[in-house]
C-alpha cells in the first residue's frame, strides 16, 4: 500500500521509529516509558542512541509478539489511573515518559497528564507530540468546503476525541504543573510546503504545522 501522508501520520508512531522526536528526548539514562508507544521502536532507538539505559512501552494493544527487545511491557487501558499506578509500582518512576500522538485519543488527556506528571522523577521529561487542527489539511476544508470530514487516520483520525492548536497543546502538557521547555512543529509536509514557509517567512507557518512536539519537566525537588 502507498503511503499517503494520512497513513504515513497514523504508521509513525504506532510502528516507525520517530525521528523527529529523538532529538528531543534528553540524554539522562534511568528508564523511558513510552505511553500508547506500539511496537517500542521509537523507545527502543532511544536507547540504541545511549539516552536511556531500559525502555518499555504501555499500550492498549498486546506487544507480546513484539520483534523488539524492551526491557519491559505492560498491556491495559491507558486512561485507567490504576493501570499507570501499576506500571509505576513494577518499575518505578520515570526518568522520561513518551506521550506521541496519544493525548487526542483520550477522554480526558488532562488527567492523564496529571497522572504522567506524578510518574516522573523529580527532574523527569514528558514529551508529547499533538496534531495541529489548524492545519490548513482540516482548517481549508471547513472554510471553503462546509467539510469537517473524519479519516481512518491523519489530523480528523476519527478516534481522535480533542483538538488542539499550538496554544492549548502547551496548556495541556503544563496544566498538572509541569514546565514546558520547548514546543517546536513537525512533519510540515513535502518540498512545495516548506517553499511556501520560506516565501512567506514564517507568518503563516500554525497553518502547515502537521503537529507540536512539547517536552516539559518535573521541577519537583
Amino acid at each position: 500500500m502507498k503511503n499517503t501522508p494520512d497513513t504515513e501520520f497514523r504508521t509513525t508512531y504506532h510502528d516507525h521509529i520517530r525521528n523527529d522526536v529523538l532529538p528531543h528526548i534528553p540524554k539522562t539514562g534511568g528508564q523511558l516509558l513510552d505511553l500508547g508507544g506500539g511496537v517500542g521502536a521509537t523507545a527502543f532507538a532511544a536507547k540504541e542512541m545511549g539516552l536511556v539505559d531500559q525502555v518499555g512501552v504501555a499500550d492498549l494493544v498486546d506487544n507480546t509478539d513484539s520483534k523488539i527487545d524492551l526491557d519491559f511491557s505492560f498491556q491495559g487501558n491507558l486512561e485507567d489511573a490504576s493501570f499507570i499506578d501499576h506500571v509505576i509500582s513494577q518499575r518505578g518512576k520515570m526518568d522520561v515518559i513518551l506521550a506521541l500522538d496519544i493525548l487526542e485519543h483520550l477522554v480526558d488527556p488532562w488527567a492523564t497528564v496529571k497522572k504522567l506528571h506524578e510518574s516522573l522523577k523529580p527532574g523527569g521529561v514528558l514529551v508529547a507530540s499533538i496534531p495541529n487542527v489548524r492545519n490548513y489539511r482540516a482548517l481549508f476544508p471547513l472554510l471553503f468546503k462546509n467539510q469537517w470530514t473524519y479519516r481512518d487516520a491523519g489530523i480528523l483520525d476519527r478516534t481522535h476525541l480533542r483538538f488542539f492548536v499550538r496554544a492549548t497543546a502547551m496548556e495541556l502538557v503544563s496544566s498538572s504543573g509541569l514546565k514546558v521547555e520547548n514546543t517546536v512543529s513537525s512533519a510540515v509536509g513535502g518540498g512545495k510546503i516548506k517553499l511556501f514557509r520560506t516565501m512567506t517567512l514564517g507568518l503563516f507557518n500554525s497553518f502547515t504545522d502537521r503537529q507540536y512536539i512539547v517536552v516539559a519537566r518535573n521541577e519537583a525537588s
